[in-house]
């Protein structure tokens, strides 16, 4: 009787162990999908050009969203955004896309001193964690995090 009681006693400790190990497994990877990737989509820079000979108009506009890595302190590698070493980016067709450089062909000059500048201060001089996407290039692109032997994948959470 003495031996059933103290099985019993076993076989509850563990599976009371066991219960909390997965609820702080859990609660790990409940903070590490609560990191992702918001994209604030309605920009466009337009550009207006008229010949003053022939009277043809070669405006054009470009539309881009800024993706930018929301709640990333929420990964175990990532503690303070302003000391620790990552590296927030895209992947379009296999190439590394950071910053501005994917609309450094569209957008030059005080457009994108200017464009860069808000967001900057958005993100509070964080600029790291945004990337800025044509607008056909927003929901082809993977978003990763990476740090020194990390890399990880964050999904895109919102597109507003």
């Amino acid at each position: 009787m003495k031996n059933n009681k103290f099985i019993a006693a076993a076989v509850a400790a563990t599976l009371a162990l066991t219960s909390c190990e997965s609820r702080q497994e859990q609660y790990e990877q409940d903070l590490v999908e609560a990191c992702g990737v918001n994209i604030m989509s309605d920009n466009s820079v337009t550009v207006s050009a008229k010949s003053i000979c022939t009277g043809l108009d070669t405006s054009f506009t470009v539309g881009f969203g800024v993706a930018m890595c929301i709640n990333i302190a929420n990964l175990p590698e990532v503690d303070d955004v302003r000391y620790d070493d990552f590296e927030f980016y895209a992947e379009l067709s296999g190439e590394k896309v950071q910053g501005f450089s994917n609309l450094e062909n569209q957008i030059t000059g005080f457009a994108a001193d200017f464009i860069q500048g808000n967001v900057s201060a958005q993100l509070n001089g964080n600029d790291e964690l945004a990337v800025y996407l044509l607008h056909e290039n927003m929901y082809k692109a993977k978003f990763y995090v990476e740090t020194p032997g990390k890399k990880r994948q964050v999904q895109l959470k919102e597109v507003y």
